[in-house]
């Protein structure tokens, strides 16, 4: 999946921040669900890409790899509310209803930690990677 957002700033390290503009959300297909408006993200740049602050970009988002962080960033913690709700009631039976929705929150905070752990080990391979700048007369 390709989307264009304007540089906002360059690092030394091959990456840079992005940000999403009001010309790029238009044309970006997920703008309803989008939560990065007007904010910034970080991009990888790929070999040969020299792009300039203010510059419109190119960004490359996998679907595979998308789909996967969005799993394990939204889905997993929820997916954790009953197995931390039942693994209670497992355990202990006379358990009350008041502890297992206590420790079925608890699931749904480890996966947030989990999600977390996740993105601090893998985050770099799930990041956008940035393939050209676009000329600004070559834009749809």
């Amino acid at each position: 999946m390709y989307e264009h957002a304007v540089v906002s700033s360059i690092e030394q390290n091959g990456k840079i921040t992005v940000t999403c503009g009001s010309s790029a959300c238009s044309s970006c297909k997920s703008s309803t669900f989008c939560s990065t408006k007007g904010r910034s993200f970080p991009a990888r740049l790929d070999q040969g890409v020299k792009p300039a602050i203010g510059d419109t970009v190119e960004l490359y988002l996998p679907p595979g790899k998308t789909v996967t962080s969005s799993f394990i960033a939204l889905l997993l913690p929820l997916l954790l509310f009953p197995v931390g709700f039942y693994l209670t009631q497992l355990v202990s039976p006379e358990s009350s209803e008041l502890v297992k929705v206590a420790f079925g929150f608890t699931g749904i905070a480890m996966g947030f930690v989990i999600a977390r752990i996740f993105t601090k080990i893998k985050g770099e391979s799930f990041m956008p990677t940035v393939t050209k700048v676009i000329d600004l007369g070559e834009q749809e």
